[in-house]
């Protein structure tokens, strides 16, 4: 295996009919897609592309829109939702020749920590087949991981990091309003970005440069030509990069012992003997920091993410999800449209939701989680404008059974990641080894527009900290 990258478009082409029978693979195995395209149908398209990632199989999350594709958030409401338009990032990808392989198994509506709150079934983690593969994004983590290349996802609170880390592969979450959103479906607008996951560095610098394209229809995209140009080129550069330095002299990297702390023993083995690696062996200027009320970042996330769950998931009502034939009334058709067609984990949080943000509640609750989320970001930036990075875990615990991290309980696998998401920041998951045959991961966060640093740090870290060829099975 070798990066696409590096991998001419006739190479990739005679590849694919292999690289397709693995996705088929995890389809059967692991529950990985919602919709997997014929072998027929992606080699035409496959054949008939141009550019640069010709003969690149795209598996894509299940709320990103794909025309003609069925695109149905793994819920019962959107079951027979075929877009009539591409998102702007699909679009992106199949104009410099991708090929849309299938739309991958994920939470309902992106709410969940695990993969198992599906329409579908519960997918499943390729490395144990008893246990999660992280969520929301689980079906494109592990597209990547059973002998896959790249996908697309989405995270609003750790979903392209965390299934990432479960599964052992590369997971981006990139600078809010870097990345076009027009598409997505939405969960929580002010959180939420999509994202590549990877196995190999220089194939997430090649998504990457091209996702970043500026977009009209998403206004909270940031403009500056000069800014997208700047970070591109600092992604090709990885591309072409044919060697890397021994040690990374000057680096400054912070990291919390204190919430390192709150990890399993497990995790935290493992994380510490690789600080000591940054430390001794690539001379990195490692630096334990206190990062006060870093705590609270979970109990913020969650009323501002539900406080906008509740009004998007608004839209979901009698006018249009009923059909004449059945209608009797607007109330009653949508109290039952939305008691049977929405999951338990979507209800939920839409209760949980509509009571933060009521009148007699929201000055309680989200009006405070606002200002914890102002803290936390001058916080984190603080922090960034004294170390090029900020080392933090992933997931507290390696990757639970299933059914073990069930309803709030697993809540609490996202302590780490909300983080990235309440600031804006960019934030990478990179595997760093193993816990019982389990795999472990960081993620390291940096400022703002700092992508590509993430990106050449994760090549840095290439065959000297984890093997982007291991795969399971």
């Amino acid at each position: 295996m070798k990066p696409l990258a590096e991998t001419p478009a006739e190479e990739r082409l005679k590849q694919l009919k292999t690289v397709y029978s693995r996705q088929r693979e995890a389809a059967e195995r692991f529950n990985a897609y919602i919709t997997l395209r014929s072998l027929e149908e992606v080699e035409e398209d496959a054949e008939s592309s141009e550019g640069p990632l010709k003969g690149v199989l795209l598996p894509i999350k299940d709320n990103i829109s794909t025309r003609g594709v069925k695109t149905t958030c793994a819920s019962r409401m959107l079951a027979g939702y075929s877009p009539p338009y591409d998102a702007s990032v699909v679009k992106l990808l199949k104009k410099a020749g991708a090929t849309v392989v299938g739309k991958t198994n994920m939470d309902e509506f992106a709410m969940g920590s695990t993969g198992e709150n599906s329409a579908f079934g519960p997918t499943r983690n390729p490395w144990d087949v008893d246990r999660v593969p992280g969520g929301s994004s689980s079906g494109s983590a592990v597209a990547v991981a059973y002998h896959g290349y790249v996908s697309l996802g989405s995270d609003t609170g750790g979903s392209i990091r965390l299934p990432a880390c479960y599964c052992g592969v590369l997971g981006l979450k990139p600078t809010y309003g870097l990345v076009s959103r027009f598409g997505l479906i939405p969960y929580a607008e002010s959180l939420e970005q999509i994202g590549p996951f990877s196995r190999f560095s220089k194939d997430l610098a090649m998504l990457m440069k091209l996702l970043i394209e500026y977009d009209e229809m998403d206004m909270t995209m940031t403009p500056s030509t000069s800014l997208r140009n700047s970070i591109a080129s600092r992604l090709e550069a990885i591309i072409k990069s044919t060697g890397k330095p021994a040690v990374v002299n000057g680096v400054k990297i912070a990291y919390s012992s204190k919430l390192i702390s709150l990890a399993d023993s497990r995790v935290q083995r493992v994380i510490e003997n690789f600080i000591s690696y940054l430390r001794d062996e690539m001379h990195a200027e490692v630096s334990d920091v206190d990062l006060p009320m870093l705590d609270k970042s979970l109990s913020a996330y969650y009323i501002i993410a539900m406080v906008e769950a509740s009004s998007n998931l608004a839209r979901y009502d009698a006018t249009y999800y009923i059909t004449r034939e059945t209608y009797t009334s607007y109330w009653q058709d949508t109290i039952r449209l939305r008691s049977e067609k929405f999951g338990d984990e979507v209800k939920r949080r839409i209760i949980m939701g509509s009571f933060a943000s009521s009148a007699g509640y929201m000055g309680r609750y989200y009006l405070k989680a606002l200002k914890v989320r102002r803290f936390i970001k001058n916080l984190v930036s603080e922090v960034l404008s004294r170390f090029d990075f900020l080392l933090m875990p992933v997931s507290p615990s390696p990757p639970p059974k299933l059914g073990e991290a069930v309803g709030v309980d697993a809540y609490a696998l996202d302590i780490y990641t909300v983080v990235p998401n309440l600031t804006g920041h960019p934030a990478l998951a990179i595997p760093i080894g193993f816990s019982s045959g389990l795999p472990v991961g960081v993620q390291f966060i940096s400022d703002y527009y700092k992508d590509a640093e993430l990106v050449y740090l994760a090549y840095l870290l290439e065959d000297r900290v984890y093997d982007p060829r291991k795969a399971p099975g």
